[in-house]
């Protein structure tokens, strides 16, 4: 409760931080404004206040509502759901503090990103707050520009979430080459198991995560855009002992792997790459989540490591507009994601109990087709079909027979 406490009077702290610089910045840039705009250039300027080179504010506001069109796997009972509602502020000040502030309404954690972030030389960055630890390429993508509704389930189940930290960042070798590696307060979050809802779990030192990517070829030639992009990613922490092993889930959110219990280092491996080339993109991930299980068995011995593996392929293809700019524009999207459940023991006798040495092995597939209208800068709508599917090759468990089709479409606006 105490952590809790110190967690919630730091983030606060955060956001009384960044609204007293911006409530300090803004009236003394208005002042100067109307002393001679001439002079300092205060405007708004298609929804962003500038205040020459020393200010630069931008609000947003994101809504994404969700329909689900049809469910062959249970009766529809209430098909409107939100997706995202936040709310936030963008700015830098002097060209050299960055900041983001941005919450969620009527969530129950709803702060998300709370940072800023020092400009020393592009190769040197210094990001300090709340924001996401640096792994996966997909986690680390916004939610309103992904090319489908939602993440893969490999992603969304390993990858980290936000978190209190400092990062170092910055891009190499004439932008060859990006880094970020950072230490985190917490060894991760975890589902609450009364609300659904994260927790963030603490114990020794915290998390310790970077990520490096490399783009051997950026080039255009004939008006053609070509893209070739590779990167590899880490997170190391201690677990505590507790039920605090991965989870997986459907679409419908459904739980179809529970918690194990662990005990000891938690390492996240993950390897991305990216081509495009014109009006086509192709890009996808490998992750490995490892988790130690120091006497979790019922006797007090070591259980053998919990190993959860995933991965995905997205193909995107821009049928309406030019790729890589902004306007009204039309993409068809085409995605096979997998996540697999297992353990280091894989030859006696296979359970299903949160202390099974030998975890029953239990596998997710999906295939998602999909397509995304951008409107307009503030509009997109997006429609997928997904087909899921889970795989138990021991035949330990009791599975549906038939992988159902969802379809679900999100309306999406943001300013």
């Amino acid at each position: 409760m105490n952590q809790l406490v110190l967690s919630r009077c730091t983030i606060h702290a955060y956001v009384a931080a960044a609204l007293l610089t911006v409530a300090i910045a803004v009236p003394a840039s208005a002042q100067n404004g109307t002393r001679s705009k001439q002079d300092d250039g205060a405007r708004w300027d298609d929804g962003v206040f500038r205040a020459g080179d020393a200010v630069r504010l931008e609000p947003h506001a994101r809504f994404q509502t969700d329909l689900l069109l049809t469910d062959q796997g249970e009766p529809i009972d209430d098909r409107f759901e939100w997706g995202r509602r936040r709310i936030g502020l963008d700015g830098e000040l002097f060209d050299r503090l960055e900041f983001q502030i941005e919450r969620e309404l009527e969530a129950e954690s709803p702060w998300r990103d709370i940072y800023g972030d020092v400009k020393i030389t592009p190769a040197l960055r210094i990001r300090a707050g709340r924001f996401k630890v640096p792994f996966s390429m997909e986690h680390t993508t916004s939610g309103f520009a992904l090319d489908f509704l939602e993440r893969s389930a490999a992603v969304t189940a390993m990858s980290p979430g936000r978190d209190l930290g400092v990062m170092v960042h910055g891009r190499l070798a004439e932008r060859l080459v990006k880094y970020e590696v950072g230490v985190f307060k917490h060894t991760d979050s975890v589902e609450v198991p009364v609300d659904g809802n994260r927790a963030d779990v603490t114990a020794g030192f915290g998390t310790i995560a970077g990520r490096v990517t490399l783009a051997p070829v950026r080039d255009e030639e004939d008006g053609t855009t070509r893209d070739l992009a590779f990167g590899v990613a880490f997170a190391r922490n201690t677990m505590p002992e507790g039920l605090y092993g991965v989870t997986g889930r459907a679409l419908d959110g459904e739980r179809f792997f529970d918690r194990m219990y662990v005990n000891g280092a938690r390492t996240r491996l993950g390897f991305e790459s990216l081509w495009s080339a014109g009006r086509f993109t192709l890009k996808g991930e490998l992750l490995q989540l490892t988790d130690e299980r120091k006497q979790q068995a019922v006797t007090g011995e070591d259980l053998s490591n919990l190993i959860v593996r995933g991965a995905y392929v997205t193909g995107v293809w821009r049928v309406v507009g030019e790729p890589g700019k902004k306007g009204t524009a039309v993409d068809v999207s085409g995605r096979f994601d997998r996540l697999a459940f297992s353990s280091g023991n894989t030859t006696d006798e296979a359970f299903t109990n949160p202390r099974a040495d030998h975890v029953a092995p239990l596998s997710q597939r999906a295939w998602t087709i999909g397509a995304t209208w951008i409107v307009n800068r503030w509009v997109r709508v997006q429609a997928n079909a997904v087909r899921e599917q889970l795989i138990d090759p021991l035949g330990v468990r009791d599975l549906a027979p038939i992988a159902p089709w969802t379809t679900v479409m999100r309306l999406q606006f943001g300013l």
